[in-house]
């Protein structure tokens, strides 16, 4: 994923359907089930709603139904929904969810030659109307995230799917045209595009990207849709038929509250039980606030500055160099994100299983910034500055105008590059501007710019590293372009020894280190505030924090 806030999914209109009757029938017949409940210890907060938990989104979703969504607030949501056949957890570590286990060469799950991956599905699994889930389930919803017809953004990941086989109710086949290492959970993962959907109701649809589905989803999940009050609140009722377990609470209510001060506000009234988007600068506010406790979880996410290397004078891999030796990284993660972020050195987090410690990431030199820059042929003038062919070394920085932790990193990374003599015009601009379809970013109308990457455990970065993906074609907005990174990439992706992997991803750190078409800043920590009478909440980096609600208890 090359940025965790996707492209909006168009919104369709209602119509009734059968489909939307089912759901009626299941909302009726839920009243008279019994929900899992645990002994509660004494509650610390007045405030506090025993068997309900009331948290913040800060977008509403356009759809709920997985196989069209396109937004980090809808996977969020659906997760609490629907499942996967494999998911991550807390640790980012990928574990069994309607599967019985990981495929893995180990287990005989992922054939020999790689191109052959086989999932068994657990028995018993039941959708929300108590219909059997199977393997036709997943057949069914590989059709739709496969089908021309579906406004679904997830066609290019399963088109690596040559043929899916499902011999019995319980088994399902993945054939690949040729190996590919982050099948198994690109392939049908609890997340962002990976949710299995109900054949049963949806195969009559006459048209699946307009089916009420979306607007009254049926999963499998531990959590049913009761009630969405567009604008403001979506309300889930616990699924006592869960396999994994009936939840011990028995409701979430997701309030919608785009603007981050009304989710600290809330907080502080005591009507929320858990935030989870708030803003560095928030931090030490809410770590104040009676009942609360504050959690910061590493992420994915990492902001880093990308050079347009077909300008000049970023053509000069010394020149590029020395910028990056000319920044602080430490101080712009301390000063922008109130030491709520992790410096970045190479485009792997620290935490990654493939991440290379000896990578060779230019250190900060101010000194050897400058001496770098006269081997390059630039010489120092009186006016402080830069001198080359009668050019002085000064350039643009583009930066996204919605978020203060960017503003104040721009600002930064402005001082440091004054402070060695190089001029720099900060431009703001807005996110939608720099990467649309024809923004900024894809089409090379930049000099540098503060850029971000919505990454996961898999290293693979052949999007924003190869030839082949070179803005418009892929991510590559550095417009970087190395032969042996090229081949390095996809021989990575071919091999599912990670042993292999690790030493040509070790090889790709130390290069792109060497050609500094980037420079990693910071990996973001995500920033949360609960109830203290809240347990059980685990925050998982990668997708949503909704992926073991069951176990909530409050």
């Amino acid at each position: 994923m090359k940025r965790p806030m996707k492209h909006a999914v168009r919104l369709f209109p209602l119509r009734a359907s059968r489909s939307a009757c089912a759901l009626m029938l299941i909302a009726a017949l839920a009243g008279c089930s019994k929900v899992s409940t645990t002994n509660q210890a004494a509650r610390q907060n007045a405030s506090t709603v025993p068997g309900i938990v009331r948290l913040s989104i800060n977008a509403e979703p356009n759809t709920l139904n997985p196989v069209l969504s396109g937004l980090v607030t809808e996977a969020y949501v659906e997760a609490a929904m629907f499942d996967g056949l494999v998911q991550y957890d807390d640790r980012a570590h990928l574990v069994p969810d309607l599967a019985t286990a990981v495929p893995s060469l180990e287990n005989g799950g992922i054939s020999r030659d790689g191109r052959t991956i086989t999932f068994h599905l657990r028995r018993g699994v039941k959708w929300q109307d108590g219909q059997p889930l199977t393997s036709a389930d997943v057949a069914f919803t590989y059709s739709k995230y496969t089908d021309p017809k579906t406004n679904s953004f997830y066609l290019n990941v399963y088109k690596r799917i040559a043929k899916l086989e499902t011999p019995d109710g319980y088994t399902v086949i993945v054939r690949l045209a040729k190996p590919f290492a982050p099948s198994v959970f690109q392939f049908f993962g609890r997340g962002s595009g990976g949710y299995v959907v109900p054949k049963h109701i949806l195969e009559h649809a006459r048209d699946f990207n307009r089916d009420p589905f979306g607007r009254m989803p049926l999963g499998s999940g531990p959590f049913k849709l009761s009630r969405w009050d567009h604008g403001s609140l979506i309300v889930l009722q616990a699924n006592p038929s869960y396999f994994d377990g009936a939840p011990h609470v028995r409701e979430i209510d997701i309030h919608i509250v785009p603007n981050p001060n009304t989710q600290v506000a809330m907080l502080g009234s005591h009507d929320l039980d858990l935030a989870t988007q708030l803003t560095p600068s928030q931090y030490h506010r809410v770590q104040r606030m009676q009942g609360i406790r504050t959690l910061l979880t590493p992420t994915y996410f990492e902001r880093f500055l990308t050079f347009n290397c077909r300008r000049e004078p970023f053509t000069d891999v010394r020149v590029r160099r020395a910028l990056a030796m000319a920044l602080d990284r430490h101080r712009i993660a301390e000063t922008a994100y109130a030491n709520t972020a992790i410096p970045a050195d190479t485009l792997l987090a620290p935490y990654d299983w493939a991440y290379a410690r000896d990578n060779g990431a230019p250190v900060y030199d101010p000194a050897g910034a400058k001496r770098l820059l006269t081997q390059a042929g630039w010489s120092f003038g009186a006016d402080h500055l830069w001198h080359k062919n009668g050019r002085t070394l000064s350039f643009g920085l583009l930066n996204q105008a919605e978020s203060n932790p960017l503003s104040t990193m721009a600002q930064e990374m402005q001082r440091d590059f004054h402070d060695i003599g190089v001029q720099v015009d900060i431009r703001q601009v807005p996110r939608n501007v720099i990467y649309g379809s024809s923004g900024l970013a894809n089409v090379g109308k930049f000099d540098a710019l503060v850029d971000d990457w919505g990454a996961d455990t898999e290293p693979d970065r052949s999007n924003i590293i190869q030839t082949k993906d070179i803005s418009p074609r892929g991510y590559n907005d550095a417009f970087y372009s190395d032969a042996d990174v090229d081949r390095w990439s996809e021989a990575a992706l071919a091999t599912y020894d990670e042993r292999a992997r690790k030493q040509l991803y070790a090889l790709i750190q130390r290069r792109l280190n060497r050609d500094v078409p980037y420079v990693p800043l910071v990996w973001e920590k995500r920033i949360y505030a609960l109830n203290t009478d809240l347990r059980g909440f685990s925050p998982e980096p990668l997708y949503s924090d909704l992926w073991n609600a069951q176990r909530w208890q409050i």
